[in-house]
């Protein structure tokens, strides 16, 4: 297995001896940072550590033909789902998070702009009239993190959406534009960069203008659905999926897929459901949950660090072998703090059952394709690249083989938050897509 190394400077693909599939990997093609990236519906709702769409596009041309089945197993905000749709493949989709999984496929599902323009009228006509704004949410000190007129806009825009929508995927759309007026940088909640995991409360003076803010981007959103609509026409698209919650535990039939692609969580890095709780906790009865459940799933989450030493014991304080050398040798640098041992052991053993579903579900000759970056975790270097194309091939009874690992840069301008260099270790500028192969085996058949 070679390393393509796509690097800002030369803008080269390594020595030009890695593997070449129907695409060449031409100069500059995984270097997006000039690239547009806010095409179609790609910036309806923000979404923290979104994959470039390029690189989704990439991969998807490069790895399948029209008509082929393309699964994300970690969709989050929809970007796979939204290039297969315009690249005329079968877009399937699997989140653990409530709210990505609404935000993926609201992105992904093409609405006419009239009917969104219809929706406005209604909703404008809807707000002319009483509106009942006495529904609040389940969410500990909402006063706190909400202004009380803010939140009697908000029960009114849901009393209005209500009210005006009956269609699934028009009202999908108006619960996204919902959810983005508080996951946005400059939320109407009370709290900083509510798009990360990290925000801070800052107290509003004044109500923002909530049910204003509301209506511009919902038309905002009418204008994305013309722009997703005017891309495809021409192409023979397919509407994408949801095709379950678990990417450890999938609800998918095996050797369906075409390409397996997708971008898992760093080890103990963005902590989606934090990000996520005030928008939840709005849309508590869409979601069919809880504050309460969402939090306590959170812990569920790959990647996550909540409740790190809960399989600790006063005779097990380090994580046992793995049955990897190399995933044990990192959990043996951290020994001086054990809660990331754990962190890290425990996200390991997670994605060998998440690569292990992909070899499952993936076509023998098909993909699974890995957009990672490597960590430092208490200055200790986490090369997750290097562990997955190590650790792949000895899962599924052999039935990935590691291809190879193309490395690109990862631009500051793009990077997600702030990153403490002198707190944390040097800041990762690069990140690598690992090529895997699913050997030949017997084919069990495909969807219709």
């Amino acid at each position: 297995m070679k390393t393509c190394v796509v690097r800002e400077a030369d803008e080269g693909a390594g020595d030009g001896q890695c593997h070449r599939h129907r695409n060449d990997l031409s100069p500059g093609a995984l270097d997006f940072s000039a690239a547009g990236h806010l095409y179609a519906t790609h910036q309806l709702h923000a979404f923290a550590a979104r994959l470039p769409p390029p690189l989704a596009e990439w991969a998807i041309n490069t790895f399948t033909d029209p008509g082929d089945h393309v699964l994300d197993v970690m969709c989050g905000s929809g970007t796979t789902l939204v290039e297969a749709v315009l690249t005329g493949r079968i877009g399937h989709g699997v989140d653990i998070d409530p709210l990505a999984r609404l935000i993926a496929m609201a992105k992904a599902t093409p609405i006419t702009p009239e009917d969104v323009l219809t929706l406005i009228a209604r909703i404008e006509e809807a707000f002319e009239g009483d509106l009942d704004d006495s529904w609040r949410p389940d969410l500990p000190r909402l006063d706190y993190w909400f202004r009380s007129d803010v939140s009697a806009d908000l029960a009114r825009i849901k009393s209005a959406i209500l009210a005006t929508t009956s269609d699934d995927a028009v009202r999908r759309l108006a619960w996204v534009v919902f959810s983005s007026l508080i996951v946005a940088r400059t939320s109407v909640a009370n709290a900083k960069d509510l798009v990360h995991s990290r925000h801070h409360y800052e107290q509003r003076k004044e109500n923002p203008d909530t049910v204003a803010r509301f209506m511009r981007q919902l038309r905002r959103a009418a204008r994305l659905m013309d722009e997703f609509g005017k891309r495809l026409d021409g192409v023979d698209w397919h509407h994408a999926r949801l095709a379950g919650n678990d990417a450890r535990a999938m609800s998918v039939g095996s050797e369906l897929m075409d390409l397996v692609f997708f971008s898992p969580p760093y080890v103990s890095a963005l902590d989606y459901p934090r990000a996520h709780v005030f928008a939840v906790a709005w849309l508590a009865d869409v979601l069919s949950t809880s504050v309460n459940q969402y939090r306590a799933h959170a812990r569920d989450y790959v990647g996550t660090d909540r409740a790190p030493l809960a399989e600790a014991t006063a005779g097990q304080p380090m994580p046992p072998a793995s049955g990897y050398t190399v995933v044990d040798e990192v959990v043996q640098d951290l020994a001086e703090s054990p809660a990331k041992a754990w962190v890290v052991y425990r996200y390991f053993r997670d994605m060998t059952h998440v690569l292990s579903e992909c070899a499952r579900v993936t076509r023998p000759g098909g993909h699974v394709v890995v957009v990672v970056c490597p960590s430092n975790i208490r200055r200790i270097h986490v090369p997750t690249h290097q562990i997955f194309a190590a650790i792949a091939p000895q899962l599924s009874d052999g039935l990935l083989e590691a291809e190879v690992v193309y490395e690109r840069t990862i631009h500051d301008r793009r990077r997600v938050m702030p990153y403490l260099e002198k707190a944390f270790g040097e800041r990762m500028r690069t990140e690598y897509v690992v090529v895997l192969r699913r050997t030949p085996r017997r084919t069990l058949g495909r969807p219709e």
